[in-house]
Parts: C-alpha cells; sequence; structure tokens
C-alpha cells in the first residue's frame, strides 16, 4: 500500500511541475500579444491603461464600446435582442405546422 501512496506522490509532483511549465509558457505569450499590440507599454500595466484609454476614446466619440464592457448596447441592443426573438418565434410556429 506504501509504494502506492508513493506513486501518487511522484505523479502530483510531475503533473504540478507540467503545470508550472504551462503556465510560464502562456505568460510570456500573453506578454508578447501584449507587446505586439501596444509597443510603447513598458509593462502589463501600461499596456492595460492604454487599452482602457482606448476603449474610454470610443465612447466618448460615440463609437461602440467593446462587447461585455460596462454601458455597451443600451437600448439599441435590446431592440436588436427583441427583433431576434420574434424571428425565432416566427420560425418555431413555421415548424410546427
Amino acid at each position: 500500500m506504501s509504494t502506492w501512496i508513493v506513486i501518487s506522490w511522484v505523479l502530483v509532483l510531475l503533473l504540478t511541475a507540467i503545470n508550472i511549465v504551462v503556465f510560464l509558457q502562456l505568460k510570456k505569450a500573453s506578454d508578447q500579444m501584449l507587446k505586439m499590440a501596444f509597443p510603447g507599454a513598458k509593462n502589463m500595466n501600461e499596456a492595460l491603461a492604454s487599452m482602457q484609454q482606448m476603449t474610454q476614446g470610443l465612447r466618448a466619440r460615440g463609437g461602440r464600446a467593446p462587447f461585455g464592457a460596462p454601458g455597451a448596447g443600451g437600448k439599441n441592443a435590446d431592440a436588436q435582442l427583441k427583433a431576434a426573438m420574434d424571428m425565432l418565434q416566427q420560425m418555431q410556429k413555421g415548424k410546427k405546422r
């Protein structure tokens, strides 16, 4: 029975090491993408700050905010959702006939 305990702990250590390596690779890829998107940013905080400035600039000019951002959608989104729901109901009524 103690052999299985040792084997299980070895597997836990192996999977933890794999998890750490994958996490570090993903973090490096994320940093590279941010550097490509915002070449002037020195670190992630500056990149995120410039991203927020771009989003606020879009809202100030009357452009659309990114999906899921606070203030995104509004009355136009409600009207589109209602039109989509009406269309879906009509399609379902057509199938029942």
